[in-house]
């Protein structure tokens, strides 16, 4: 069973952080107000009110990146418990007369 799953964990992590780095730009609108200078004065009015009319889907990517990252932190977490567990387990120790 064990070979039908597999996880690179150190990948799993970043982009658990590379998620949560998202959604820190996000935050707050920075993001558009960023994007906005163009040097365009159309295209900066533009994104300004894209962004503006834009505020219930920001909120909808702000819980699914905080999820998105929560599962992969919680993927990294229990698969990492889960091999010293199984490390634990399966380590003889020596001296033990039982």
């Amino acid at each position: 069973m064990a070979d039908e799953f597999g996880a690179d964990l150190r990948e799993a992590a970043a982009v658990a952080r590379d998620l949560k780095s998202i959604r820190a730009a996000l935050d707050g609108g920075r993001l558009g107000a960023l994007a906005a200078h163009s040097g365009s004065a159309k295209v900066d009015e533009a994104v300004r009110t894209f962004f503006a009319e834009s505020s219930d889907n920001r909120e909808r990517m702000d819980r699914l990146l905080d999820r998105a990252a929560g599962l992969l932190d919680a993927l990294v977490e229990g698969a990492t418990r889960l091999d010293a567990g199984l490390a634990d387990s399966l380590t003889t120790k020596t001296g033990d007369a039982s």
